[in-house]
């Protein structure tokens, strides 16, 4: 018969704390080879020690609980294999935007980027496939990203001919309360049932290059310009996708038109 370890032993042998071993048990990863009944003591094999080290090792990944769950429960090494490596594709996301967002930190602190060229541009009113949305700040990526794939299949189901690059309009809003009015939208040639008319306007426009991480400075400078001319109006801001997320994996190839609303020009 198997050795049984105390609770407090097999935490000195694993180097997983018997708060945690407690935890396992109770979500059901890890459970005691033996429970007394008298006492409620747990007992464990020492066979045991190697899942505990690799939960442990996990949890040092940050890997959730559900996921650990279904290596655990993996029938077969390539089933195992990619929930791990599903894992460590999401360290690698979290990773590169630590290192963006460090990247951004260092650049404020040394005094910031080049000034954005700005231009002044008039919007004609255009027919457009829209989705409208009350959108929270967190989610807007996601949000975007599977609005803007849903209305390019409407587009080709719709067989209408694109006339301009995807893009959002956000309210006023959605900025002061992080969350509210969102519009994804797909210029249009010609009008369709399906399509509303997007209106037109001015607006002072800069291009950002790179990811969304970077894109609070943007606004930054483009909304300093439009103040230091007293010429800004009421109204969404407009993002063009020039190079989307997707048509990209690189965030450093990303290209954003920035458009801030504001009165007409003088004539």
């Amino acid at each position: 018969m198997a050795t049984l370890l105390s609770i407090g032993e097999f935490s000195r042998l694993t180097h997983v704390s018997v708060k945690a071993l407690r935890h396992y048990h109770d979500v059901g990863l890890l459970a005691p080879v033996e429970i007394d009944r008298g006492s409620g003591y747990r007992f464990y094999a020492a066979a045991q020690a190697p899942t505990a080290q690799l939960i442990r090792r996990f949890r040092d990944m940050d890997m959730p609980l559900e996921q650990i769950r279904s290596v655990l429960a993996a029938s077969d090494t390539e089933e195992r294999d990619q929930v791990i490596i599903a894992h460590l594709r999401s360290m690698e996301r979290e990773l590169e935007h630590t290192q963006a967002t460090v990247a951004s930190l260092r650049a404020l602190l040394e005094g910031g980027r080049p000034t954005a060229s700005v231009e002044v541009r008039t919007f004609r009113p255009t027919d457009a496939l829209v989705t409208n949305d009350r959108v929270v700040w967190e989610d807007t990526e996601e949000w975007l990203r599977d609005t803007l794939i849903d209305l390019r299949r409407r587009l080709d189901n719709a067989r209408a001919v694109r006339a301009g690059a995807d893009g959002a309009l956000y309210s006023e809003e959605f900025f002061e309360a992080h969350v509210g009015p969102v519009t994804a939208f797909i210029p249009i040639r010609a009008a369709s049932p399906a399509s509303m008319e997007l209106a037109g306007g001015h607006a002072a426009v800069t291009v950002h290059e790179g990811g969304f991480d970077e894109l609070d400075r943007v606004y930054a400078e483009l909304g300093t310009f439009v103040a230091e001319r007293a010429v800004g109006a009421s109204g969404p801001i407009r993002e063009n996708y020039l190079v989307s997320a997707l048509d990209t994996t690189d965030d450093h190839a990303l290209v954003t038109e920035v458009c801030w609303p504001t009165l007409a020009p003088a004539s």
